[in-house]
């Protein structure tokens, strides 16, 4: 089992760094997110709150369920094909390349001052409105996300991975695709989305936190280990969210940059602004912690067993 575990993990990592994301009609996610949709648009007039517990943990139960049926029937088929489709399955819980490349992408507009160019570009990675921003502030906009999206792009996914293996995984992903859809995005979401943004606050509290020490330890390719911890324990409160604050200000401390969202928070006060450079620097910093999780991983693997706490979910040994 741990062979084969073992070799999907890695063969996901592969597939993430050579092919990317799947196109949207073949993507894991894309299917939570229809379900998602379809469970909103069925939401009752009354009872908001209950139902969106209901319609959260149905995505996740139907996620968990559908995903590691999938992976058992095709190893029951063909080993080869459970390993190909178990890999591709744990894939689509995590995301590495295409940040780096959406975010390289900017920076080669900004670097040459397409600044309308990269504008373009900046929703790919955030949600706020963008139309006014100089180079600066979109600058800060891509490090920002390089520092948020390495939590929930592969610090949670994988930290679930390990504690649970495959449905811990795939489980994380719904309740993240849940928060992004419906986790008080306006109005209508108030009530009915409150149970999706407050597991999502949950399942991400330890990752966050645990990302300070991760990336204070690969922060000498950039900077100071020690300006990293003090800007996340510092200003990690300052963003509305409990969570994506932390990793943001390590980034921030780790590449000794200030980012801004105006007139919502400032992380690394003191610092020097963000410049188009620092881009790269971000990339490196998020690429040399998302290594140093992978290896982790991987040695807990080889030298522990997966999962960690649940044996019942040994994917595929236990049939």
């Amino acid at each position: 089992m741990i062979t084969f575990m073992l070799e999907a993990f890695l063969l996901a990592v592969v597939i993430d760094l050579f092919f990317g994301e799947p196109a949207p009609a073949f993507h894991p996610v894309v299917w939570i997110g229809r379900l998602i949709a379809l469970l909103d648009r069925l939401a009752p007039g009354r009872l908001k709150y209950a139902y969106g517990f209901f319609m959260a943990f149905t995505t996740i139960a139907a996620t968990v369920a559908a995903g590691c049926g999938l992976s058992w029937l095709s190893y029951r088929a063909s080993p080869l094909l459970g390993l190909l489709v178990t890999a591709y399955l744990i894939k689509s819980t995590f995301s590495l390349s295409f940040l780096w490349r959406i975010s390289r992408d900017i920076y080669d507009d900004l670097r040459v001052g397409r600044l309308d160019a990269a504008r373009a570009k900046l929703p790919a990675l955030v949600g706020r409105d963008v139309s006014r921003l100089d180079a600066g502030q979109m600058t800060s906009c891509v490090t920002e996300s390089l520092g948020e999206s390495y939590v929930d792009g592969i610090v949670s996914p994988l930290l679930y991975f390990i504690l649970l293996g495959l449905p811990g995984a795939l489980a994380y992903r719904a309740i993240n695709t849940l928060d992004s859809m419906v986790g008080y995005k306006d109005a209508k979401h108030l009530q009915t989305g409150f149970a999706s943004a407050k597991i999502d606050d949950l399942a991400n509290y330890v990752p966050a936190r645990l990302s300070i020490l991760l990336v204070a330890l690969v922060s000498p390719v950039t900077g100071s280990p020690a300006l990293a911890v003090k800007t996340a324990l510092r200003d990690g409160r300052k963003p509305p969210s409990i969570n994506s604050g932390y990793p943001m200000a390590a980034f921030a401390g780790a590449l000794g940059i200030r980012m801004e969202k105006l007139k919502y928070y400032v992380l690394g006060a003191g610092l020097r602004p963000c410049a188009p450079d620092d881009i790269p620097r971000a990339i490196r910093l998020n690429r040399a912690a998302s290594a140093l999780l992978i290896a982790i991983v991987v040695a807990i693997m080889l030298f522990i067993g997966l999962p960690l706490t649940w044996g019942v979910f040994a994917w595929p040994a236990v049939w």
